[in-house]
């Protein structure tokens, strides 16, 4: 991976040194550790204090308006006048600039380098990071069939039939998105209609989770599967009574078919990866934690050569690339400023919607199927040993695990791992910060077994809303801590959010929406689902923020905005810690609260979060799913602009 160097630019004549952005109102999220005032510039980042369950986010005080810039770090954040004051002093200039001057005082004094964007008094916000995602699955997506909007099984075939129609005959079709449990008639498809109605493709269509293929005896063919084909450990091929194949594959079964779906060309996945890339900073991420493995790893990297890798990444790894990991030195950690070495990625189930998260009570019966647990694709002692290989070898290990069972076997393979990743911390001289992907649904004794593991949850909160329609498939009875990011943050565990996209949007203003409310994203609040466990916004743009960089080990560099922090932000058009009915000192309270006892909820527990009413609440969040980005910032740099 490429070193990083400082990043300069030149208008007309002169070279950049610094830059201020103006004009704004200035949310910092910093801890109340680390200072802020511009003057002292006093704050050091090694020294700041990684806790941040407390945020400076006190409404009570007038909001910085300013930052000023210097390469790819922060120098300070106040107002205009006192950057200005700090900017002359830190130039090639030993003039004086009064902080009386003007907007365009700049240009009367010599040697001053500096370039000013006015952000037309909108708020600037940390850069948000999303925690988890797949860019080379999401780059995909913008290409192929979306079928996530159908609402029937006809309705879904006719779009595969259309989409054949436009290709080549013996092309493959490939698409993703269906959803049974949305479709008018909630029942499973199978290959009747794909092999009737398109029988010259060989067609490959994702469930919306990804957990499952519904492909068509030619694809079946392609890939030389058929009745005598047997499960491969950790997934399966549904079969009818008869046994004949339905032509649904599920979990790692999908790696028998998948590997035969031509891939686009390197060039090609570059340009779409660069399109996606784009399309993430227009929401506002400025990096995210990829976890598409080597495909990602490869086109981040031909992006990085090229000069035209604008976010940052964390990139994780898929089992079968451990060998190839450590061989080439793969630690966690290792990388530079823009690409970054994160962890191995195993699994240790499937999804709610695919009926395959290993749960400690059956699903409902399904189309004949009793005493469903789902699947457990790894076996607790099968993901012990692939994670003491990983984190011997200095990398770092995150779980997927969505039902409870899940969890619960993966905490006890972490309570394992302790001595082994205490050793490898120490031999590696880093945190091995071991992950929970998705974290859906805990029991409730093991919610406190994460903060006394150390173990971070990476949490989706648009799973919580897109999977309203399925939580009749879960026992109420086991009284199971579902999508429950105040309980874990209350037992004092680390949470990280991101959106798990393509599965869900990358927009992570609509996941603070969802966080909000628990609500459909429609804003129906009849739909709110365990109101008591909302988030405030300030809470879900911390675990968007501070989380990923503590997930990443770079918590003293990125999460908030203080002196010495990299450079990473972006303007916005809705102040999300403000809003007409939020009482903001009763916030502030709370807050202060924190500070004296850090087992206090981060958030009221009557649901409104401080707010007047649902209606104050929903108007603010609706606000929030809806904010416009104007400018992310990456490095200093601009790398988008609406």
């Amino acid at each position: 991976m490429i070193g990083s160097t400082q990043r300069l630019r030149r208008t007309g004549s002169r070279l950049v040194l610094m830059r201020l952005f103006s004009n704004a109102v200035v949310r910092t999220f910093a801890p109340r550790a680390a200072s802020n005032t511009p003057a002292s510039n006093t704050s050091d980042p090694s020294t700041s204090n990684s806790d941040t369950s407390a945020e400076s986010v006190d409404l009570t005080r007038p909001a910085p308006d300013a930052i000023l810039v210097d390469g790819e770090t922060i120098v300070a954040v106040g107002t205009r006048a006192e950057l200005l004051d700090i900017a002359a002093a830190q130039s090639s200039t030993t003039v004086a600039l009064a902080s009386a001057g003007g907007v365009g005082a700049t240009t009367v004094i010599p040697g001053l380098e500096i370039d000013e964007v006015d952000c037309s008094g909108q708020v600037i916000l940390p850069g948000f990071v999303d925690g988890h995602i797949h860019s080379i699955m999401y780059a995909d997506s913008l290409t192929d069939l979306d079928l996530s909007q159908t609402k029937s099984l006809a309705e879904a075939v006719a779009a595969i039939r259309d989409r054949a129609d436009s290709l080549p005959v013996g092309t493959w079709v490939v698409g993703s998105g269906w959803d049974l449990n949305k479709w008018e008639d909630p029942s499973y498809p199978d290959r009747a209609l794909l092999d009737a109605e398109v029988p010259d493709h060989p067609v490959a269509m994702w469930s919306l989770d990804l957990h499952t293929l519904w492909v068509n005896a030619h694809a079946l063919e392609i890939a030389g599967i058929d009745e005598t084909t047997p499960d491969p450990a950790g997934g399966g091929f549904v079969r009818d009574d008869d046994g004949t194949l339905t032509g649904l594959v599920r979990e790692d079964a999908t790696d028998l078919v998948a590997r035969f779906i031509p891939e686009p060309s390197r060039e090609e996945q570059v340009e779409r990866l660069a399109t996606t890339q784009e399309l993430f900073l227009s929401q506002g991420l400025t990096g995210i934690h990829d976890f598409d493995g080597i495909s990602a790893t490869l086109g981040w990297n031909d992006l990085h050569e090229a000069g035209r890798q604008d976010m940052r990444v964390t990139l994780y790894l898929r089992s079968p690339e451990v060998p190839w990991a450590i061989e080439t030195g793969w630690h966690t950690g290792d990388g530079d400023d823009w690409l970054q070495c994160g962890g191995l990625k195993l699994f240790s189930d499937g999804a709610l919607g695919s009926h395959t998260s290993h749960m400690s009570s059956p699903f409902p019966e399904t189309d004949g199927e009793t005493e469903n647990f789902g699947i457990a694709q790894m076996t607790e002692d099968e993901l012990f040993d692939q994670a003491h290989i990983a984190t011997e070898a200095g990398i770092s290990v995150a779980i997927h695990a969505i039902g409870d069972q899940a969890n619960h076997h993966v905490l006890a393979v972490y309570e394992r791992l302790r001595d082994i990743t205490r050793a490898a911390e120490e031999k590696f001289d880093r945190p091995m910060r071991h992950r929970v992907e998705h974290a859906q649904f805990i029991q409730p004794s093991d919610v406190v077994r994460f903060a006394e593991l150390g173990v971070l949850a990476s949490m989706q909160p648009r799973h919580c809303i897109s999977d309203l329609h399925l939580l009749h498939l879960i026992d109420e009875s086991a009284q199971l801590a579902a999508y429950a990011w105040p309980d874990l943050l209350d037992a004092g565990a680390n949470v990280v959010f991101g959106s798990d996209g393509p599965v869900e949007p990358a927009n992570p203003f609509a996941a603070i929406y969802a966080a909000m409310t628990r609500a459909n994203i429609s804003g129906d609040v009849s739909t709110t689902f365990q109101p008591h466990r909302r988030l405030s916004a300030v809470e879900a743009i911390r675990l968007h923020t501070q989380g990923p960089a503590f997930a990443a080990g770079l918590d003293g560099r990125r999460g908030y905005l203080a002196p010495g922090m990299d450079a990473d932000f972006i303007v916005v058009d809705t102040d999300p810690c403000a809003a007409e009915g939020l009482d903001t000192e009763t916030l502030t309270t709370e807050a202060a609260a924190e500070m004296s006892d850090p087992n206090a909820s981060p958030t009221p527990t009557d649901g409104l979060l401080g707010y007047a009413s649902e209606e104050a609440l929903f108007a603010h969040a609706e606000a929030i799913r809806d904010t416009r980005v104007a400018l992310t910032v990456v490095g200093g740099e601009i790398k988008y602009r609406a």
